[in-house]
């Protein structure tokens, strides 16, 4: 007979038969029972199963370190570099009207910028922490339910996806919330093996920490309690008490951001198209995505140990798609918080391969995986080359020069002015003549600009027009009056089109004035 423990959704691990005699009788639950090799006395297995943790987080932290400063930071980051700095006054009127949801991750970088400045690596380091401590409790996770060698395969496989080392490299919440993901699930599964106050109060801390740093991985909450109800019936209450705990310091930030949801009224609705598109946004490779999806299919099963990961990578999955039938919230990264799932179940199905077999696959995801590695670590690799708008306006600026701002559809005005302001030094910035109020005052996210147009814009010899996104016509669609006004007076002297970017060199128009007659 084969053990539930052996099972997947598809195919059964074959194996050698054994006698009753020869396998004792034991909780598949028991702590260190799904481990031979972890048994005290074996000092193999437990150097197996020190390795299967150690190495994803080395591997994961020297991906993580490897090039960490060179991509400029983009939109969002920007936004967190501009929160992290203002007051804590200003930060807290701001999130009462705009971006609540990641107002905890703000008020941390607030702490760690305050105590050590807002390089790009002070601002990207703790989610290259959190994703190198996430690869290793992938691989501790794994250890646990099933064997070193299926902790290992997975924790590597993890570190080693495009899109791990995108999020390790991004000064936003998301691998915070990889974390706690990953925490809250190994916390669980330590506390059904031996359910007790103890272990709970550590489970609702992870809960805690998933809901302020990303509250729609509370979806996971689905996940874990089909898991108990499944596997620890009896611990449901237990659970139930834990979960509530843990979701309460999250509440006031669901409520206030309740009430924000035109800021991701641009996100497009929820489709099966769009789900189809799922693996690859999660994995960063389309290739990669089709291939650990493969397998996950193979390794998912509601038999324990792989019901754990089933029920976080496929219910929170679900969960989301019924969300944004009413709330449009359907983005890959807000689904990152079940990619280690992912990661053990193709681990699970890899388990009944030699060794060798697994860690090749997992060399052959890593060299498929290396052009998209190296692209994400070149300057432009977060979408937007920010340093290069800076380093253009240094190189190309005079004295004089004025700087126009796009609209503030889809960020426009606030991303290029941040950018600006991050990467052009103050001697070589050109003068912002439009902005009445900075953003982050007032409460208000983003700059506020002068109404009276063509008074405060005055007559400068030079423009430069800086927006989002890539334009052929630099003034097509910036908005009354900037755009009447700029056409009836300026013409475009060049046009420079660095990655997100389009800037245009404007110069004033020459005015024919007429001669008196020469007597």
């Amino acid at each position: 007979m084969v053990d539930d423990r052996e099972r997947t959704l598809i195919i059964p691990r074959v194996r050698a038969a054994e006698t009753p005699a020869e396998v004792p009788a034991r909780d598949g639950w028991e702590e260190g029972a799904a481990a031979d090799p972890d048994n005290p006395g074996d000092r193999a297995g437990r150097s197996l199963g020190r390795l299967a943790w150690i190495a994803p987080t080395l591997l994961m932290g020297l991906l993580g370190l490897a090039r960490l400063t060179w991509p400029a930071l983009w939109g969002d980051e920007l936004a967190t570099w501009g929160m992290a700095g203002v007051s804590w006054g200003e930060l807290w009127a701001v999130v009462q009207n705009f971006d609540a949801a990641i107002g905890p991750y703000y008020a941390l970088m607030h702490v760690v910028t305050g105590l050590f400045g807002d390089s790009e690596l002070v601002l990207r380091l703790p989610s290259m922490l959190a994703m190198a401590g996430a690869a290793g409790l992938v691989g501790a996770l794994g250890t646990r339910l099933a064997s070193p060698r299926v902790g290992l395969t997975a924790g590597l496989i993890f570190a080693v996806l495009p899109s791990t080392s995108r999020y390790a490299h991004e000064a936003r919440p998301y691998a915070i919330a990889v974390f706690a993901a990953v925490l809250a699930t190994w916390l669980l599964v330590r506390a059904i093996d031996r359910p007790g106050a103890a272990r709970w109060v550590p489970y609702a801390g992870a809960v805690a920490l998933l809901g302020l740093g990303q509250f729609v991985g509370l979806l996971l909450l689905a996940g874990h309690a089909l898991v108990v109800l499944l596997m620890r019936p009896r611990a449901t209450w237990g659970w139930l008490v834990a979960a509530v705990v843990g979701v309460l310091p999250a509440l006031p930030v669901v409520y206030l951001a309740r009430s924000q949801q035109t800021q991701v009224s641009w996100i497009p609705a929820a489709s099966l198209d769009r789900v189809a598109d799922l693996p690859g946004g999660l994995t960063g490779d389309p290739l990669l995505g089709g291939l650990v999806l493969a397998l996950a299919l193979v390794g998912m099963s509601l038999r324990r140990p792989a019901v754990v990961y089933t029920a976080w990578a496929f219910v929170p999955v679900l969960g989301l798609y019924l969300v944004s039938q009413v709330t449009p919230l359907w983005l890959p990264r807000y689904l990152l918080f079940v990619l280690p799932a992912f990661a053990l179940l193709a681990a699970t199905a890899l388990g009944r391969a030699p060794v060798l077999r697994g860690l090749a696959v997992v060399v052959v995801a890593a060299v498929v995986a290396l052009p998209s590695h190296l692209q994400l670590r070149d300057t432009d690799g977060h979408t937007q080359a920010s340093r290069d708008l800076g380093a253009l306006l240094v190189e190309e600026g005079e004295a004089g020069d004025v700087a126009v701002y796009g609209g503030n559809v889809g960020g426009d005005q606030r991303v290029a002015r941040d950018a600006v302001a991050r990467y052009t030094p103050a001697t070589n910035r050109p003068k912002d003549a439009l902005q009445a109020q900075a953003a982050r005052t007032g409460g208000s996210f983003t700059a506020r600009e002068c109404e009276q147009v063509a008074t405060c814009l005055g007559q400068p010899r030079r423009i430069w027009v800086i927006r989002t996104g890539r334009f052929d016509d630099p003034l097509r669609g910036l908005g009354d009056p900037k755009e009447p006004l700029l056409r009836s007076q300026y013409d475009v002297d060049r046009l420079f089109k660095p990655t997100g970017f389009s800037v245009a060199l404007l110069v004033r128009r020459a005015v024919a004035t007429e001669q008196p007659p020469v007597r």
